[in-house]
């Protein structure tokens, strides 16, 4: 899988980052496609069973796969959770139609409910192939970081009472789907 772009809100390096950028681009790109080659028409399910595999080498023991990261009564889960200090909850988008307000307000929800377990929240979307007919037609990459992010700011800018950003920061990390342009 190609890494195009990689947005971060506050403009920081992170150690994690590299690691997961390699993992990123060690998933093959059959998962994209039948068995007779021919591109996938529905959700790419087998980019997270690969992806976990390959976080799995970078990070060992710390990622969780299908992670519930909020009270047990609610029943959203993030893609994948890296205990690094403080957390990063992450999701990847590979359907056809994603619910990225949903990703964004699951994410930045968990990190404002338990700030000292979650600080780091990434959605991975693709920079082409989807294209969103409510968004004008941009890539899931291009809405996420030229709208949702900048409307999000409020709360991506909640500080604690040290001072103290609670999203220590936000990262989009844009890939290319092989099936189109």
């Amino acid at each position: 899988m190609k890494i195009k772009n990689v947005f971060s809100y506050r403009h920081l390096e992170h150690k994690w980052l590299s690691q997961l950028k390699d993992a990123l681009e060690k998933v093959p790109e059959e998962v994209f496609f039948e068995k007779d080659s021919s591109p996938l028409k529905r959700e790419v399910t087998g980019l997270d069973s690969k992806l976990y595999k390959l976080l799995i080498r970078q990070f060992e023991e710390d990622v969780e796969k299908d992670f519930s990261p909020m009270v047990p009564e609610n029943q959203f889960s993030v893609d994948f959770f890296i205990s690094t200090e403080p957390g990063v909850l992450i999701e990847v988008e590979k359907g056809k139609l994603p619910r990225l307000e949903l990703d964004l307000m699951k994410i930045l929800n968990s990190i404002h409910r338990a700030p000292n377990q979650y600080g780091f929240g990434c959605i991975i979307a693709p920079v082409n192939y989807i294209k969103l007919n409510l968004a004008g037609k941009r890539s899931p990459y291009q809405y996420l970081t030229g709208n949702l992010i900048p409307l999000n700011s409020p709360l991506l800018d909640i500080k604690a009472r040290d001072g103290t950003f609670l999203v220590k920061d936000f990262l989009v990390i844009g890939y290319v789907d092989p099936r189109g342009t």
